[in-house]
């Protein structure tokens, strides 16, 4: 299947999570926070993902909107706890928070793989490669995009990846289990399965970041080294000014 069938599809696909259609048109919730119908949307569009793009893409989104979800779900509920506590503590007003947070995670965690996916979809190395072998000059937007590829490929395909399998050595994941020593790990307790997934996802943060910042040097004296476009155009008039 070529990319443009494989875009085609993924684009499809988000029609219902800006639209709402056919999702809302499925009643029922699951503990009265997310619809079913969100369940079932949410399901197509993983299955997609993993169909159209691979298993590996797929994790790397699904991490990528753990660590923005989960830091934003977390800090939005306590922040509403507090302000339940110090307006009156109310029941119902609790319920209402843990379902409005549930269902804004359910949410999330669809649309953020989904919005990935219609990314990286698109052959962003062959845009790449059209600007580097470009015979008119580079200008000063195709070189922001070309950084911006290049921080993103970096992120997404290398930096992410190698975390994954790290904390999968470690045995936070389904893996292979073996520690660094070679003795293969049992199963982490839960809490110590959740605290470590934690601490993951900030280092995937932090890691990304600190990476990113590391070769941006290089890449920009790599790109500030192609030929600017205005210089090039100069310079051909002047070739055929003097041709004439």
């Amino acid at each position: 299947m070529n990319w443009k069938l494989k875009a085609l599809i993924i684009w499809v696909l988000a029609v219902p999570a800006f639209t709402g259609f056919p999702i809302h048109y499925l009643h029922g919730r699951l503990l009265a926070a997310v619809d079913y119908g969100w369940i079932i949307y949410g399901a197509i569009v993983y299955a997609a993902i993993v169909l159209l793009l691979g298993k590996k893409i797929y994790k790397i989104t699904i991490i990528i909107a753990l660590a923005i979800t989960i830091p934003l779900v977390l800090l939005g509920t306590l922040i509403s706890i507090i302000g339940l506590l110090i307006s009156g503590w109310n029941v119902g007003d609790l319920m209402d928070i843990i379902g409005h947070y549930a269902h804004l995670m359910a949410t999330m965690i669809v649309v953020i793989p989904l919005a990935l996916s219609m990314i990286t979809v698109l052959p962003f190395y062959r845009l790449e490669s059209h600007i580097l072998q470009s015979r008119h000059g580079v200008g000063m937007w195709p070189k922001i995009v070309l950084m911006f590829l290049r921080v993103f490929n970096h992120i997404f395909y290398f930096v992410i990846p190698n975390i994954i399998e790290v904390i999968r050595e470690e045995g936070v994941l389904p893996g292979r289990g073996v520690l660094t020593s070679g003795q293969t790990s049992k199963k982490l307790p839960l809490l110590k399965r959740l605290r470590k997934i934690t601490q993951v996802l900030v280092n995937i943060g932090v890691e990304s970041i600190c990476s990113a910042i590391r070769f941006i040097p290089l890449w920009v004296d790599e790109i500030s080294m192609l030929p600017d476009k205005h210089t090039v155009n100069i310079i051909t008039q002047n070739k055929e000014s003097s041709e004439d």
